[in-house]
């Protein structure tokens, strides 16, 4: 499909323009990270990671006064009552976040001393009342044993389908429950005012090797896409401009970040890596476009009209391509949920920059460096090489 017919666009004449946008939102984003700092999610800063729904209205006057310290901020719709807690980090290891769970179960549901939280406890814990009470009058063969199993298995799954109890007639609904065994669970448990779907625990030597891991990954991969497009190409100003492009995409990226305030956590790391990979694809493309030229077209072009040359040829593919992962992105940050969305907005701003990367970032340093490398051979003095004496040819005989 071809969007644009022989297009004769000048790039490389506005590239200034370009580098001028990128320093102004690279600068915007060392701003907002001596501002803010870096918003480093529980994968690198170490802590613990809470996500709560309520049964009803979230008591977040009641929870900021028993965790001052933590972050409590809503998870999803208003109407899902999720509300996710961030703790900051702890300098031992621990399972922070079940001793805070726990220690909320108690405050939020006082007076329920003896009984079975059917929002909180586990399947075990249900199993466990079920066979010591035997309503069901199956006895202790390992047949009663796997039929209470299985019903306290399908009344925490009948729970995690609806997400929190807010009536026992859920539960008394559920496919087994017998009139003895609704009678027993209406005696001996309550629901509780929340269902925890979620707890994460990281210690602080963890996220601090996370870190020092996320950013050789980035570095190294970088490098190795540079020194490929050098092999690849055997130029050196092609390599350098490449390893412009990767770093230029991902310094925007992360300003993006720093300026919106959005959690660094492994979700960022694999965007940001995913666009090291897709940013040198059109700049492969491109490079390789300038070598095929460089062998058909006879008369001499200057690298500038080269590189303007194999952009132009190549518009409508990038386009097309960008145009398209664009797309799909945008329905991500729409109706992909809170949990993949930094992930979408990193990886959308990283094609939006990799496609103008492009189009006048690489060919900037492209032309840079091929400019510089010409002065430097250009300067290097010539070498002289001694006079030899010439022998003076011996005469012929005429014959």
């Amino acid at each position: 499909m071809q969007i644009f017919v022989n297009p004769d666009y000048k790039f490389v004449k506005h590239r200034w323009k370009g580098i001028a946008i990128s320093m102004i939102f690279v600068i915007a984003g060392i701003a907002a990270y001596f501002a803010n700092g870096i918003n480093w999610g529980i994968d690198f800063a170490g802590g613990a990671a809470i996500t709560l729904k309520f049964r009803d209205a979230v008591p977040l006057t009641e929870l900021r006064r028993d965790l001052p310290d933590a972050t409590i901020q809503q998870y999803g719709k208003a109407e899902e009552r999720n509300i996710y807690i961030r703790l900051p980090e702890q300098k031992r290891e621990s399972d922070y976040a079940g001793q805070v769970v726990g220690q909320l179960h108690e405050r939020l549901n006082p007076g329920q001393t003896g009984k079975h939280d059917l929002n909180y406890d586990g399947r075990d814990k249900l199993a466990s009342l079920l066979k010591q009470n035997d309503p069901d009058n199956r006895g202790t063969n390992p047949q009663a044993i796997q039929h209470y199993d299985d019903l306290s298995k399908k009344i925490i799954d009948q729970r995690s389908k609806v997400g929190i109890f807010t009536s026992m007639q859920q539960v008394t609904s559920t496919e087994g429950v017998s009139a003895n065994a609704a009678r027993l669970l209406n005696e001996k448990t309550y629901l509780g005012r929340f269902n925890p779907l979620s707890q994460e625990n990281v210690g602080p030597q963890v996220g601090a090797e996370l870190q020092r891991k996320a950013l050789f990954a980035i570095i190294l991969s970088s490098l190795a896409m540079g020194l490929y497009i050098w092999f690849r190409f055997r130029d050196f100003t092609f390599g350098m401009g490449a390893v412009a492009c990767i770093v230029h995409d991902v310094a925007i990226s992360l300003a993006f970040m720093l300026i919106m305030k959005l959690e660094f956590s492994l979700n960022i790391v694999a965007a940001l890596l995913t666009i090291v990979g897709y940013s040198i694809n059109d700049t492969v493309v491109m490079y390789d476009r300038v070598r095929e030229n460089r062998r058909k077209i006879k008369k001499g072009l200057s690298l500038a009209e080269h590189l303007d040359l194999a952009i132009n040829q190549t518009l409508s593919r990038t386009i097309l391509t960008s145009g398209s992962v664009f797309l799909v992105l945008v329905a991500l940050i729409a109706f992909g949920g809170d949990v993949i969305r930094g992930f979408a907005w990193i990886l959308m701003i990283g094609v939006i920059s990799g496609t103008y990367s492009t189009l006048m970032i690489v060919p900037a340093v492209a032309l840079a460096f091929d400019r510089w490398t010409s002065k430097t051979t250009t300067a290097a003095p010539a070498r002289i090489e001694p006079q030899r004496s010439e022998t003076p040819a011996r005469k012929r005989k005429a014959s």
